[in-house]
């Protein structure tokens, strides 16, 4: 088994072994619901298996890297905060697992079935299991004295729904067993478990696949996914939908032919217009008359959602790759390679490397370590503006659909515009960078955010903790075959160094409203002196905005932009530009400063002073000012001896200017 076990650190997939498995490691499937279940379990529950018997039959040691999994089963945590039961076969030393999960006595009646979800997260070891039932107690010689009720040797790699027969043993009281049985393998996953009456005619709508938001006049098709949640084949349903309380359209044109426990996808012949733009649509969709017979069960039948209108008016977007990577991480050296092709096809794009997700490194800070303990799955995988992609088991997922999900992300145009501006003293180092949202349209109301990284391009270093392990250096034909392993002196790309708001890794709260509108700009400034260590000439500073949830999964950045620190000055070029010059004089000063400035058009003028930590300690708002040169003062008598930033803002432009105070 050594062998074995070395064949397995060398497969690209097995990095999902080394990882916090706390992390957000699945989507959970949606159940079939029948008529209301008899027992029920989705782990969520302070102490969920507390009265469940759990038998360490094999008594063997788990590798460290799943270590917590510390009993024959335990609960983890999940994406959005949903638990599920976790065992594992990975020993040291290798061995065969013997691990039992026994439900509490349920007493079955007519037509039971057992329902629950399964899931091997390696699509390369998966840990083959069983499922028993015994009639007298909860123990390893009841369970086996009937006959295994199912077992499979390829559990699905997302969640998936199981459904078995337990009409046999109706009347009598029972308990339910999970068998991993898995020799030397990795993870195996149980959730929402459930025993249950299923009924003769059933049916309903699992999910709808209606965008979040619409421009106002477009079409909206209801389309989505129904199961047959009965025990006769489904060949009819009528399938229904409202919006906001109206009137109900429905269909029966639907042609099924589907089994029980099995899905169909649908699209309702009669679509909705977008309306009242600023405002959420609410609809919902359900079925009706399954094989043209009431249906045996109602409550299920129905799926309430909701979508945002907006104008239409839409700005490009820069896409935020967030890429988890550590010098110990042995597979990401490929990582990197993914990173750079992506970067060389698509300028829409702006990287960040965060040292995270596999250990630590010597490029490590605390917001990395946030982020991959919210989003993260291990190493290398990465985040593509913070969205949970169809398909993908948690925000950040595996290198083989970045360049996918990129693009596709580049393609979705945003309500808001993301500019930097700012000013940097080479000689000080002190930075003055404001982060500028300027809203075009709508944009779904909730709590956004802007946040601005500090990263540094082409870090190295000496010892182990710059040193890139590399699991490529014997495969021919890889960018890093040859390059060494571990690789003395690799070479570090787009290393997240810093993040403002210090302390905050979320961005700042409460600057831009909860529901802005068109046309309204937000921004905020900070000032730092940039670190001696990083060089300013590889500084690249990244805005961006972006939504905070307590779900993970609901954190999407909107627009973000990259701006090299030697530009930062420059950058107001970036944006279309109103002001052909500006400067202060006398500077320094010791009362009045005469701020003056060319303007190309009529544009509104504001001013705003603040002091070397940030904090304002002036501001004046002089309405619109006109075509030509104007002037406008800033009083220092009221100012004690030191270096200030003058930031004026004329139109949607703001040019900070430094001014020194020396009475």
């Amino acid at each position: 088994m050594v062998t074995s076990q070395t064949d397995k650190l060398t497969n690209l997939l097995n990095m999902k072994k080394i990882q916090l498995l706390v992390a957000c490691l699945g989507l959970v499937a949606v159940t079939s619901l029948s008529a209301q279940p008899i027992f029920s379990e989705d782990f969520n529950g302070a102490t969920p298996l507390s009265n469940w018997t759990l038998i360490n039959n094999d008594g063997l040691t788990p590798n460290a890297a799943v270590a917590v999994v510390n009993d024959a089963w335990v609960v983890l945590a999940g994406t959005g905060g949903d638990n599920y039961a976790a065992s594992t076969s990975w020993y040291t030393p290798a061995g065969v697992s013997d691990d039992y999960m026994i439900t509490p006595s349920i007493t079955l009646t007519a037509s039971n079935y057992l329902f629950f979800d399964e899931r091997a997260p390696d699509a390369n070891f998966r840990d083959d299991y069983e499922v028993l039932i015994s009639t007298t107690t909860p123990t390893i010689t009841g369970l086996t004295a009937n006959p295994v009720l199912y077992t499979t040797t390829s559990p699905a790699t997302t969640f998936s729904n199981i459904a078995i027969d337990l009409s046999s043993y109706a009347g009598q009281t029972v308990y339910l067993g999970w068998r991993n049985k898995a020799n030397d393998e990795y993870l195996l996953f149980i959730n929402n478990v459930e025993v249950k009456p299923v009924l003769a005619n059933d049916a309903q709508v699992v999910e709808v696949n209606v965008s979040g938001s619409y421009s106002t006049g477009s079409t909206v098709t209801i389309s989505g996914v129904l199961e047959n949640t009965g025990l006769t084949n489904l060949t009819s349903v009528d399938l229904n939908w409202s919006a906001d309380g109206g009137v109900t359209v429905n269909t029966n044109s639907l042609t099924l032919n589907t089994p029980s426990f099995t899905t169909v996808n649908f699209a309702h012949t009669v679509t909705l217009a977008a309306a009242n733009p600023g405002n959420f649509t609410d609809f919902k969709v359900w079925t009706s008359l399954p094989n043209a017979v009431p249906d045996s069960n109602s409550v299920n039948d129905t799926i309430s959602d909701q979508f945002f209108v907006n104008n239409g008016t839409s700005q490009t977007r820069n896409v935020l790759l967030e890429e988890f990577t550590t010098a110990p991480c042995q597979f990401c050296p490929d990582g990197a390679v993914v990173v750079e092709q992506i970067l060389a096809s698509n300028p829409a794009v702006i990287a960040v490397g965060e040292h995270a997700c596999f250990g630590t490194d010597a490029m490590t800070i605390p917001e990395a370590v946030t982020y991959c303990t919210d989003f993260g799955s291990g190493a290398p995988t990465a985040c593509v503006d913070r969205v949970q992609f169809p398909g993908e088991s948690s925000v950040a997922h595996g290198r083989g659909t970045w360049q996918a999900n990129a693009t596709s992300q580049a393609a979705v145009t945003s309500p808001v515009d993301v500019t930097l501006t700012g000013s940097y003293d080479v000689t000080s180092r002190l930075t003055i960078v404001n982060v500028n949202a300027d809203f075009v349209d709508f944009a779904i109301p909730g709590d956004l955010r802007l946040t601005l990284f500090v990263v540094e391009d082409s870090v190295t270093g000496t010892g182990s903790t710059y040193d890139q392990v590399n699991a490529y250096n014997t495969q021919a034909g890889h960018p890093y075959a040859g390059a060494g392993n571990p690789i003395v002196g690799f070479v570090h790309k787009h290393v997240l160094r810093d993040v403002y708001p210090t302390n905050d890794a979320w961005g700042v709260a409460n600057v831009i409203a909860t529901n802005p509108a068109p046309n309204s700009t937000y921004n905020t400034s900070y000032t730092f002196t940039m670190s001696s260590v990083w060089k300013d000439k590889d500084i690249s500073l990244v805005g961006f905005v972006s939504y905070y949830n307590a779900n993970t999964a609901q954190r999407e950045v909107l627009n973000s932009v990259e701006v090299k620190l030697t530009n930062l000055v420059t950058s107001i070029s970036e944006i279309k530009k109103d002001v052909n010059s500006l400067n202060i004089y006398p500077n320094p000063t010791a009362d009045i400063s005469n701020v003056v400035f060319d303007l190309s058009k009529s544009a509104p003028v504001s001013l705003i002073v603040r002091d070397i930590t940030g904090k304002q300690v002036m501001s004046n708002n002089y309405g619109v000012l006109n075509t030509g040169f104007q002037r406008i003062t800033i009083n220092a008598e009221s100012l004690s001896n030191g270096i200030y930033f003058a930031t004026v803002q004329i139109g949607k432009e703001l040019v900070t200017r430094k001014i020194s105070v020396n009475k």
